[in-house]
């Protein structure tokens, strides 16, 4: 029964992280529905509530030893999965894109384009923010930390594997390929956990991975 009961403070602490990661984007909706653009003082507001979000993630996963923020194993072989983690996340994504276009879809996801049209005429600060420093902290703390590391702590295989999944989910496929590209895309980081054994490197890998992202999807607006 304790085991239990601890499984669904896990669960629920899950499912809180995830809430709280929408916060932001209820300001940045608000202000933007609102119609005058971003002062400095939303912009910093803003900011404020990602940084608190990151802040209370990165305690709470240091308190369950999720993260130990301790960078000191990070080398050139570090550098060097982080390079391939990223070919293989680009390759399930155009594997992802190329079921895509089979099933008469364009190469975006509705996740992309939601992202884009609620980033549209936003400070690029907050892109940044959201996209490479809370959303890769918070998503990483959640499913390959609390989900397979705690829910599944008898069970890591499987518990990396559901995760996948979930991460799949979470993103609102809404079509095959969609699904694909995502929960590709959450296996792969759920392979450098595995192979790493440290959830910091799945962190940075998914930095990498959104950074790159928000660079061209700066570049191309």
């Amino acid at each position: 029964m304790k085991i239990f009961l601890k499984k669904a403070d896990y669960s629920l602490l899950t499912l809180f992280i995830l809430l709280l990661s929408q916060i932001p984007f209820i300001f940045i909706r608000g202000i933007r529905q609102a119609g005058r653009g971003f002062t400095l003082s939303q912009t910093l507001l803003v900011l404020a509530v990602y940084a608190l979000i990151v802040f209370f993630v990165l305690r709470m996963a240091k308190q369950e030893g999720l993260l130990s923020l301790d960078f000191s194993f990070f080398g050139w072989s570090s550098v060097g999965w982080l390079a391939l983690s990223y070919v293989m996340m680009f390759g399930v994504s155009i594997l992802g894109i190329v079921i895509m276009m089979m099933e008469g879809q364009g190469i975006d996801t509705a996740n992309q384009e939601a992202l884009k049209q609620m980033f549209k005429n936003v400070p690029s600060i907050l892109l940044v923010m959201g996209a490479v420093i809370q959303a890769p902290i918070l998503e990483e703390v959640a499913f390959r930390g609390l989900i397979a590391e705690k829910i599944f702590a008898k069970h890591s295989i499987w518990g990396l594997l559901v995760s996948s999944i979930l991460f799949g989910l979470f993103h609102g496929p809404t079509n095959i390929g969609s699904f694909v590209l995502y929960a590709g895309i959450g296996g792969v980081l759920a392979f450098v956990v595995y192979i790493s054994k440290r959830l910091e490197m799945a962190v940075l890998a998914h930095m990498l991975r959104n950074g790159v992202a928000a660079l061209l999807m700066l570049l191309m607006s």
